[in-house]
């Protein structure tokens, strides 16, 4: 599939800011499942920006306004392209306890992905709840799966009653919160269990008509349980801001994308901008400034599938690098 992607953050100050400094994690990443195709960032007051990479291979972009200014907007263009890889579950026939001892030998490679983090505290509830949803004995494949559905029929997708700093103990209490709090909930989950695994933030893309066609035709991606008798005009989750899901490490060394928002595995659909410990390692803009105590925040999202040029995403697909036109515009 091929994405046209506009992200656009707008920050209005009560107040002049100065000496601001922000970075941004909006740039797709080059995947085995996705290709940047190109990329342009655009700020506004206009600033230059330095690019890197971080510490879990994200694309990251930092800028500084050092003079004063009443707003800051940046608006990130991407186009990508992706494409479903072979199923990362085909051939594992074991328990959750087998899972968990093949992974024992990198366990300093995947430490990182076991451990506690900012946003995902293994408390006793979480140890709890993980020994229940996740026993020692049972077929690995299934439970992940199980988990994935239980999350999306117990927790209800509910804006407005968490933020970031809601505890984890509190959104398995009231079973309410956004894509982010499923995604660290059910790392939590995994973690306490022995299995790696780690946050991804990124984009997906929730055309209608095409998802009920795909419903239809029993498309890769969708998993049993998922509630086909929705209204007509439903969509996926997480269309008009960044989206979050999972990632489970698994015995024959893949990553398995799983979206608990949803219901689905990660697909065609799923664009990816950033992985790591939680969403701590991730927010797609992050920053520090002096001046106004307020600060008014908008965040619009536009995923649209387009025509790609098939020379043109062959070639990326061999290289699986980034092409010449990505760039950053201050």
């Amino acid at each position: 599939m091929h994405f046209q992607i506009v992200h656009t953050t707008e920050y209005d100050y009560s107040a002049p800011a100065v000496e601001s400094y922000t970075e941004l994690r909006v740039r797709p990443r080059n995947t085995l499942k996705q290709v940047v195709v190109s990329h342009t960032t655009e700020v506004n007051p206009q600033v230059p920006l330095e690019t890197y990479t971080d510490y879990y291979g994200n694309f990251v972009e930092a800028m500084s306004v050092p003079f004063r200014h009443r707003s800051l907007t940046v608006t990130s263009r991407s186009t990508v392209e992706t494409r479903l890889l072979p199923d990362g579950f085909s051939g594992l026939d074991l328990t959750v306890s087998e899972a968990v001892r093949l992974c024992w030998p990198r366990r300093m490679e995947l430490y990182d992905f076991l451990m506690p983090s900012e946003h995902v505290p293994l408390s006793p509830t979480v140890e709890e709840l993980a020994t229940k949803l996740l026993p020692s004995s049972a077929p690995f494949v299934e439970t992940v799966l199980g988990l994935n559905q239980y999350l999306f029929k117990t927790f209800k997708y509910e804006s407005g009653v968490t933020d970031i700093s809601t505890p984890i103990d509190q959104v398995i209490e009231t079973r309410r919160g956004v894509c982010q709090d499923f995604a660290h909930v059910m790392i939590a989950l995994f973690r306490a269990a022995g299995l790696p695994a780690r946050y991804v933030s990124g984009y997906i893309e929730t055309d209608a008509a095409a998802l009920r066609s795909e419903r239809r035709n029993g498309a890769a991606g969708l998993l049993p349980g998922f509630d086909e008798d929705v209204e007509e005009e439903a969509k996926l989750i997480g269309a008009t801001a960044s989206h979050a899901w999972v990632e489970v490490y698994c015995p024959n060394g893949h990553w398995i994308g799983l979206d608990p928002t949803n219901n689905i595995l990660e697909s065609e659909r799923h664009v990816q901008i950033g992985v790591g410990r939680d969403y701590a390692d991730v927010p797609p803009l992050r920053g520090v400034y002096k001046g106004a105590q307020q600060q008014l925040l908008s965040v619009k999202v536009s995923v649209r599938r387009s025509t790609g040029d098939p020379r043109l995403t062959q070639a990326l697909w061999a290289s699986n690098q980034a092409p010449a036109q990505i760039q950053s515009q201050g």
